[in-house]
Formats: structure tokens, C-alpha cells, sequence
């Protein structure tokens, strides 16, 4: 998953602050690994930066707000519709995060990833293989059923409700064990 752009879509809801960006790709992404908020700060940094988004003022108790500039906006777009590569796990994130937001963009996004994960005609899969082929059809089989997964849960997708930014504002750290394991 691209975190940069992540961002970016998760900005064209409005302007937003650090942390509450990082508790909102995690959130709508569903990832399977940690995410940690200093990723986030750094790279809202290179954004900010790279002209992708701009200060937006600042919450009542003075947190940094983020908004997309028009760069941003574009880019944004061009994440939530034109995939470049067929990847299962940027596919399932970079979906989720789609179906979480307004906007007509997921079935563009879904016939995108469909085209790349559809088979080109006239495609080879002949590589050169020392095992005698063994390693090359073990391999082409997994890829076939990868691909065979990829279109089936592209095709077996809900419609969601999107939502809007959470306006709570989430405690930072961990939960307390009482929190984790409440007492009988």
C-alpha cells in the first residue's frame, strides 16, 4: 500500500490532522501490518513538500490541519481509479479504502483491476526453467490461482455505505489492560 497516497484520498473528504489520518487509513484499509504514526508525519511532510497538500489552520487545541491542494486532488483520483499493477495486497487496500470514500470512482477502480489481472491473449508463460519445469508449472499454477482469487472477490464485492472523517477524537497509546481484559 502506498501510504503517500492513501493520504491523499483520504484528504479529499476534507482537511484532517495527523493522527486522526493515521487512525483513518488503518481504519478504512483494514492493513495487515502496524502502521506507525511517524510514517504518517514524515510523510505528510514530503507531500506538503511536494505541493500534494498545504496547512489548513488548526484544531481549537492547535493540532496541524492537512488539505489537498488541486496537485493533491488530481493524484488523489488518479490512486482511487487507475491501478498500475496487479499486487493482491495493494488491490485489497487500496478497494477498501475506495469503498470507504464518496464518490464514483470504485467501479472504475475494480475494471482496472480487472483488466490487469485478466490473462492477456498471445501471452507466453514460457521461461527457461533448470528444474525441467517442475518450478515453472508449480509457479504458473499459483499464479493462475492468485488471479483466479483476485477476479473472484473483485466480482464478489458489497456495496458500502462510505463515511465521512470521524470527528472523535481518538486517545493516543495504548488501552489500558483493564480496556483489553475487562474484570468479570
Amino acid at each position: 500500500m502506498s501510504l503517500r497516497h492513501s493520504l491523499l484520498a483520504v484528504l479529499t473528504l476534507g482537511p484532517a490532522y495527523g493522527y486522526q489520518l493515521h487512525a483513518e487509513v488503518v481504519e478504512r484499509t483494514r492493513r495487515d501490518a502496524p502502521l506507525n504514526v511517524g510514517q504518517v508525519y514524515s510523510t505528510l511532510d514530503r507531500l506538503r513538500r511536494d505541493g500534494l497538500i498545504e496547512d489548513a489552520g488548526s484544531t481549537p487545541d492547535n493540532l496541524p490541519l492537512y488539505a489537498l491542494t488541486d496537485s493533491g486532488a488530481i493524484e488523489a483520483r488518479m490512486y482511487l481509479t487507475e491501478p498500475d499493477v496487479a499486487d493482491w495486497h495493494d488491490m485489497v487496500e487500496r478497494v477498501l479504502l475506495a469503498l470507504s470514500l464518496p464518490g464514483d470512482h470504485v467501479p472504475v477502480l475494480v475494471h482496472n483491476y480487472r483488466r490487469l489481472w485478466t490473462p492477456r491473449r498471445g501471452a507466453s508463460d514460457e521461461v527457461i526453467d533448470p528444474t525441467g519445469g517442475a518450478a515453472q508449472a508449480t509457479a504458473l499454477h499459483a499464479s493462475r490461482l492468485l488471479r483466479s482469487a483476485a477476479l473472484a472477490w473483485l466480482d464478489s464485492l458489497p456495496e458500502l455505505e462510505s463515511w465521512m472523517l470521524r470527528t472523535d477524537r481518538r486517545r493516543r497509546g495504548r488501552r489500558s489492560a483493564d480496556a483489553v481484559h475487562p474484570l468479570v
